[in-house]
């Protein structure tokens, strides 16, 4: 069996001593405002931009950007397994697709995770190690195909302020919650991103989104991840309650892509599992 290398993209929102430690290749989500890219190697550019009251706009890696990485990685690899964030939200599994079929001769697996954020990122890292384990490809994309019914996630917005900019709410709907000061909580599910519930204040939020995310996953065992937006000590205290309300073998945090946080803003705190029964 020859080398095996996994290959994701930035929006899987993993952390980066994670894909070191397990050798993940990262294709990064292109950033852009007023015509300028913005790195986001770190996040530091994009939330400074965001702050100035400038709206970024998201897209999916071009084929050419994976094509080039594919080549670079087929130098020391005989495999690629290429997991991308949901089909459904984004071109970047398609844009995947398409430099695939400009190497038809090699053997790359270009999965759609059915998932974004840290959901996908849970399936990444799940197959990056069972490439250390030493198991072929083909039982690699089983395990992850039976991962897209075990991870979720749920996330706490501050603020409409962001959606409103994005064009996701109204001006006059965004204005109206934060008068209200109305939190909505979102779920991750199946790829895609809905309101599940709302309060009244951030703490409210926090304490309500573990509520309902103990009542999807019960007593199962869990590893999570606790996402934010340029809010890590938020989320360092965010990490205590999760371990004390849910069942986890591991608890970490994570930044959430630019694809997330685009729309939410910084502050933001979410948690997203992968049950492991």
């Amino acid at each position: 069996m020859g080398k095996i290398k996994v290959i994701t993209d930035g929006a899987s929102s993993l952390p980066r001593f994670l894909t070191e430690k397990l050798n993940i290749g990262v294709v990064n989500i292109p950033v852009v405002c007023e015509g300028q890219e913005i790195p986001t190697d770190t996040m530091d550019e994009f939330y400074n931009v965001l702050e100035k009251g400038k709206m970024p706009k998201t897209s999916a890696p071009a084929p050419g950007d994976f094509l080039k990485k594919f080549q670079e990685t087929l130098k020391e690899y005989d495999t690629i397994i290429s997991i991308h964030i949901s089909g459904k939200v984004s071109a970047t599994y398609q844009s995947a697709c398409l430099a695939r079929e400009m190497l038809p001769e090699e053997d790359i697996h270009v999965i759609d995770s059915n998932n974004i954020s840290m959901a996908t990122g849970f399936m990444v890292l799940t197959a990056a190690r069972k490439v250390i384990e030493g198991l072929s490809v083909e039982e690699i994309k089983e395990q992850v195909e039976t991962l897209k019914e075990k991870v979720g996630g749920m996330v706490v917005l501050p603020t409409l302020k962001y959606l409103a900019r994005s064009g996701r709410v109204s001006q006059i709907q965004a204005l109206l919650g934060n008068i209200l000061s109305i939190k909505p909580i979102l779920i991750i599910n199946s790829g895609e991103v809905k309101v599940i519930d709302k309060t009244r204040s951030v703490g409210g939020s926090l304490n309500r989104m573990l509520e309902l995310a103990r009542k999807r996953v019960g007593e199962s065992r869990l590893q999570v991840a606790v996402i934010h937006s340029n809010a890590v000590e938020k989320a360092n205290n965010f990490v205590d309650r999760v371990w004390e309300n849910l069942n986890c073998s591991d608890v970490f945090i994570s930044e959430m892509g630019p694809g997330l946080a685009v729309h939410g803003g910084p502050t933001m705190i979410g948690l997203v599992w992968m049950k492991e029964n």
